[in-house]
């Protein structure tokens, strides 16, 4: 959240977000917050705040509920934030012999956060010009508010969120939005009890889009004609059908202990004989997110197995599932939109990108519905090369065309059937691809744990082709780690997927930096350095072998030792790959003569030299590299089914941070 805090007198917050908020109060209500005591604890936060707001009945059409600590503990997320305003009918109530009721995450409209301590626990700070907390526990209470917005955009459908925070005697009032955190400074609300009064009796008379809450999203209410319409078409499977798969996506995603939606898509349907445009609004049913981005600030990028809607709003019997992207998209005139760009992909008859059908510009909201629903790479069989290049990620129709993808990675590498009932790749996620032939783009993009060495070290950089192989390297590298088998401990493969693809989250990681400039990846620090055998990560045969072996052992069963011993061939192409790359980024340093010519004569230099410029024109286009991986899968033996248990951890302990423009916040843990 570094640099995206903005700390305002009230009366320019409410000039700015509430504008709208007129509602007169009765003058008698100036007063009503004087007589509370200052609070000892917290504890007496939850007994005197919400009995004194209630029984002035500042907000008649929502109540006030108190949510102690342990109070969370019947509530799955086991957070809680300190009290909250709900809708008067959508109250939560105490559950068995509970005192107080949990946080209902999917219905708070106002969280209410209570700190005991005026200033320790301030999550912000007025002396600071970027409003930016330095104390060690003002960065946790800013780290938990955060937690507490995340929950709520995750669990509803929001623009903005606002959010009351009483510190002590003090009080602020914070409107998050994917932007970053506005917020008041603080106030005394023993002394000033009016502005926060005038706050929460206004902010209850707002509609509730002007509170947040997104207009082109409807609850579908449990039990109705769209509730059961959905569960009716997620349990009508068909054996026949190719795609029935993603009916089985959109069945999981009918989570009943979580709310599903009608969406609004409305866009412009383009006829192209007179080039004018029809305003078009498409509606499409959703349950829980097929996947979502983490974090507050950023594009909160959310995917859904959504089934269309037809003008009466009912399902028609021929609806087929389609994929709805939800995000917040750059608000940057250098930046296409990425529907234009799938649609320009499309109209060159590229393959292996998304099928774009129709998409919604609002401000930056930005919605896009394409025909393709995808599964995780993750989750391929048979052989890892073959999965990454074969579905066609690698095709270079779309440079070819024009375009340059920006942010290859592991999540936007995506498999998915077709109506030939075959696996096919799909490259996902072109909102920040560019034209080549446009340099304004200048500004550091991707998603951090497969960006390209350079970038990570020079964020001003341009991205350029031989980047976007390097991406892919990266992504071939990551799933190798995680499902072959290879000479790195397993018990160590979690620390080297987070030294190489994490680093400290600032700067480029070391590891990557060096495996790449250097052309090995070496695992001494992992392996230790006394097993020569285990310096430089290497893969292995799978045991027992799944497919023919080696020409030399084709006479015989092969011995498990043999098996274990005998590499396997995507170590051709990472070292091939890797003296590449090393070649490339020699061009970015010309060594001294002195520091050249040791070791070696000086009529060496010219000849190394031309051996690295020849190296690097190899990664001036696609040819190369896919010319390598076909030959590899032709001409070497090869595992009939290569992929292994995975080797990572799932737990989630951190987010990277960095100095680049990331098109999502990456896993946790890579």
């Amino acid at each position: 959240m570094h640099g995206k805090i903005t700390l305002v007198p009230h009366v320019e917050f409410f000039a700015h977000f509430l504008s709208s908020m007129k509602t007169p109060r009765p003058a008698v209500w100036s007063h009503i917050l004087d007589a509370l005591n200052a609070p000892s604890l917290r504890t007496n936060m939850y007994e005197s705040l919400p009995v004194g707001l209630v029984q002035a009945t500042i907000s008649p059409s929502f109540k006030i509920v108190a949510h102690p600590p342990k109070s969370h503990e019947a509530e799955h997320t086991k957070q809680s934030v300190g009290m909250g305003m709900y809708p008067a009918d959508s109250t939560p109530t105490p559950h068995g012999n509970a005192s107080y009721a949990a946080v209902d995450w999917f219905n708070i409209d106002l969280p209410m956060e209570c700190k005991a301590d005026s200033m320790e626990q301030d999550p912000s700070d007025d002396d600071e010009p970027s409003g930016e907390p330095t104390a060690y526990r003002r960065k946790d209470a800013l780290d938990q508010i955060l937690l507490y917005a995340e929950l709520v955009f995750k669990r509803q459908q929001h623009m903005f969120l606002f959010m009351v925070l009483f510190l002590g005697d003090f009080v602020r009032i914070v409107r998050f939005d994917h932007s970053g955190v506005f917020a008041t400074h603080r106030l005394n609300f023993k002394n000033r009890g009016n502005i926060l009064v005038d706050f929460l009796h206004g902010y209850s008379h707002l509609s509730a889009a002007e509170r947040g809450h997104d207009p082109t999203a409807t609850r579908v209410s449990r039990g109705s004609f769209l509730y059961d319409s959905m569960q009716d078409r997620a349990a009508r499977a068909d054996p026949q059908d190719t795609h029935d798969y993603v009916r089985e996506l959109f069945a999981r995603s009918l989570d009943k202990g979580w709310p599903w939606w009608k969406l609004e898509v409305r866009g412009n349907v383009t006829k192209r004989k007179h080039h004018n445009f029809r305003p078009l609004t498409r509606k499409f049913l959703v349950g829980k997110p097929h996947f979502q981005a983490s974090g507050v600030a950023g594009r909160f990028t959310r995917g859904y197995v959504a089934l269309p809607l037809v003008s009466n709003d009912k399902i028609a019997k021929d609806a087929k599932f389609v994929f709805l992207k939800d995000a917040w998209r750059i608000d940057d005139a250098d930046v296409e939109q990425e529907g234009a760009t799938l649609e320009f992909l499309n109209d060159h008859k590229v393959k292996h990108v998304p099928t774009n059908t129709f998409n919604l510009e609002r401000h930056s909201h930005y919605r896009l519905v394409m025909k393709e629903v995808g599964l995780p790479l993750e989750e391929f069989s048979g052989q890892l090369l073959q999965s990454v290049l074969l579905f066609g990620v690698l095709s270079p129709r779309a440079f070819e065309a024009g375009i340059i993808h920006r942010d290859v990675s592991a999540g936007n590498i995506l498999i998915y059937k077709d109506d030939d009932g075959k696996w096919h790749g799909l490259l996902n996620d072109w909102e920040l691809s560019k034209r080549i032939d446009d340099d304004r783009q200048t500004d550091c993009v991707g998603t951090w744990q497969y960006m390209f060495a350079r970038a990570l070290t020079n964020p001003n950089r341009r991205i350029v082709i031989q980047d976007e192989l390097e991406s892919f390297f990266h992504v071939l590298l990551y799933f190798a780690v995680r499902f072959l088998p290879h000479n790195l401990r397993d018990d160590n493969v979690q620390n080297f997927l987070d030294g190489y693809f994490n680093g400290n989250g600032y700067s480029c990681p070391l590891e990557k930096y060096f495996s790449i400039a250097r052309g090995a990846i070496d695992i001494r620090t992992y392996n230790g350095g006394r097993d020569p055998k285990g310096r430089i990560l290497s893969f292995h045969w799978p045991a027992p072998a799944q497919s023919s072996p080696p020409p030399e052992l084709r006479d015989r069963p092969p011995s498990p030792e043999e098996e274990m011993q005998y590499d396997h061939p995507i170590n051709t192409i990472i070292t091939k790959l890797l003296t590449w790359f090393r070649a490339y980024y020699t061009s970015d340093t010309e060594p001294s003569r002195a520091s050249s010519a040791r070791g070696r004569s000086l009529q060496s230099i010219p000849a190394e030299r031309a051996q690295n410029e020849a190296l690097m024109e190899k990664l001036k286009t696609h040819k190369a590299i896919v010319s390598l991986f076909y030959h590899a899968l032709r001409e070497l033996a090869w595992p009939a089914n290569d992929k292994g248990p995975d080797k990572k951890l799932q737990e989630v302990t951190r987010r990277p941070r960095g100095r680049c423009r990331r098109t999502r916040h990456g896993p946790a843990r890579a």
